[in-house]
C-alpha cells in the first residue's frame, strides 16, 4: 500500500488555480471598486433610509456583527463539510484517492481527526461569534440618532 496520497498533476494545478481565480477576481473587483465605495456612502446616510420599519443602521449592523460570520461559517462547512464527516467516519486523512497539491503521507484514527475536529471547532466558533453579535448589534442599534433635514437634502443631491 502506497504511503503518501496522489499528487496533482501540474495541469490539473494549474486549472484548478485559474477557476478559483476566475471567480475570485471579478468577485474582488466588484467588492472594490463598487461594493466597498457604495457601502462607505450608503453608511453616512443609513440612518435615513428604512425598510419595512427596520433601520439601514440595523441591516448594518446585524449584516457585519451577524450575517458575515454566519456566512462564513456557511461557506466552510459547504467547501469542507462532507469531506470532514467522511474522514472522521473511515478514520483516513487524506481520503482514499483524494489528490493533494504537495507529497502528504495518510494519516490514519485519532491523527487523522485533527484536521476536520479543527474546521468544525472554527465552524462552531464562527457561529458563536454571529450569535453574540445579534446581541451587540441590538446594543449598538438601540439608539438610532434621527436623520437630520440637513442629511436628507444631501442625500437627494
Amino acid at each position: 500500500m502506497n504511503d503518501f496520497a496522489p499528487l496533482y498533476t501540474t495541469r490539473e494545478r494549474i486549472l484548478l488555480v485559474l477557476k478559483i481565480l476566475a471567480v475570485a477576481a471579478p468577485v474582488y473587483l466588484l467588492a472594490q471598486f463598487w461594493f466597498f465605495p457604495w457601502l462607505k456612502n450608503y453608511a453616512s446616510y443609513a440612518h435615513c433610509h428604512s425598510y419595512g420599519g427596520i433601520n439601514g443602521v440595523q441591516l448594518l449592523m446585524y449584516g457585519v456583527f451577524v450575517l458575515i460570520p454566519l456566512s462564513l461559517a456557511l461557506l466552510i462547512w459547504l467547501l469542507e463539510g462532507t469531506r470532514c464527516l467522511k474522514v472522521l467516519r473511515i478514520g483516513q486523512n487524506p481520503l482514499p484517492g483524494e489528490k493533494v497539491f504537495r507529497k502528504t503521507r495518510y494519516r490514519y484514527g485519532r491523527v487523522a481527526m485533527i484536521q476536520p475536529l479543527m474546521i468544525f471547532t472554527v465552524i462552531a466558533a464562527l457561529v458563536g461569534v454571529s450569535v453574540w453579535g445579534g446581541f451587540q448589534a441590538a446594543k449598538i442599534t438601540s439608539k438610532i440618532p434621527a436623520c437630520s433635514s440637513e442629511q436628507l437634502r444631501q442625500m437627494g443631491d
